[in-house]
């Protein structure tokens, strides 16, 4: 099965490194910086003090040619449109699409210009993209999550399923893949605004007064909002959830905050500014969500301004 990773930072990196690592047939379409870098060092997969070196084989996107059987979009929400643009040579008949995007914004885009190859996804993992091009894993594994947006079973999930067992890795097909692609952004909501609130740690949230209680209130704003869309939040889903961001106290992070105290432009309108348009829309009321969009959004307007 032909492969092709777009993009190659903290997600299509590591992901792509570790199924070049595992076999498997793998091209990254990525700007022409990024393959200079890669073409000259390869992609390093950072852990700990251990740093592996891949030999990968990168495009751009005048150097597309045939169609892919399996494509994993893993690109920021902003070059969304000019990648789907460059991506039509590699969309064929049988090609399949996952996208692996926070959030639910992009799958109108891509349902509109692929609606016969778009899949549902969800990936788990824990890893962020150096200044260098290096792609530091902060957890080890990840899980991986695909499905037919009409739940339906299919024989192509189930190749696609198969060609993305990687060791380490939970990977499975869902039904209710949509549903899970709304999970996911109830957490990565949830866990962004808070440490980005208070710029660190989920421990360092619940470590002070009202911490696990404003944590516990942050994840039922968002969680409302996944209800009034059709797509509410399983049990263990909540429960998982409430535990981790209100109860187990641990050292986590997000994408979001690491960003904010790198001085970086954030995600905050994919993640957080959209789930709030979608609560302003149902009439619900979601304080502590703006609250966090307000800062990060403040923060953009700075980085931008200094950049």
């Amino acid at each position: 099965m032909r492969i092709l990773v777009v993009g190659a930072g903290a997600v299509g990196g590591y992901l792509g490194g570790r199924l070049v690592c595992a076999g498997r047939q793998v091209d990254f379409l990525v700007r022409p910086g990024r393959a200079a870098q890669l073409r000259a060092t390869g992609l390093c997969i950072v852990d700990g003090e251990q740093v592996e070196r891949v030999d990968v084989s990168c495009l751009t996107a005048d150097e597309l040619a045939s169609p892919y059987d399996l494509i994993l979009l893993c690109v920021k929400p902003d070059a969304l449109p000019a990648v789907l643009d460059d991506l039509a040579p590699a969309v064929g008949q049988g090609t399949v699409l996952v996208p692996f995007l926070n959030g639910m914004r992009h799958l109108d885009l891509l349902t509109e210009r692929y609606p016969q190859a778009t899949l549902g996804g969800v990936v788990k993992i824990v890893t962020q993209l150096e200044a260098n091009g290096d792609i530091r894993q902060l957890l080890p594994g990840g899980q991986i999550h695909i499905g037919e947006l009409n739940g339906f079973t299919s024989d192509r999930v189930a190749a696609a399923a198969q060609a993305l067992a990687l060791p380490d890795f939970d990977v499975s097909v869902l039904d209710n893949i949509v549903d899970a692609m709304w999970s996911k952004w109830v957490m990565i909501t949830t866990i962004g605004a808070v440490t980005s609130l208070v710029r660190g740690t989920i421990s360092d949230a619940v470590a002070v007064e009202e911490g696990a209680a404003f944590a516990s209130s942050t994840l039922d704003e968002a969680a409302s909002v996944a209800a009034a869309a059709r797509h509410p939040l399983s049990k263990s889903d909540y429960t998982g959830y409430r535990e981790l961001v209100a109860g187990a106290a641990l050292p986590l992070t997000s994408s979001l905050s690491r960003e904010l105290l790198a001085g970086r432009p954030t995600e905050v309108e994919n993640v957080l500014g959209d789930l709030i348009n979608r609560a302003h829309a149902f009439g619900l009321a979601v304080p502590r969500l703006e609250a966090a969009a307000l800062t990060l959004r403040a923060h953009n307007a700075q980085a931008t301004a200094a950049s």
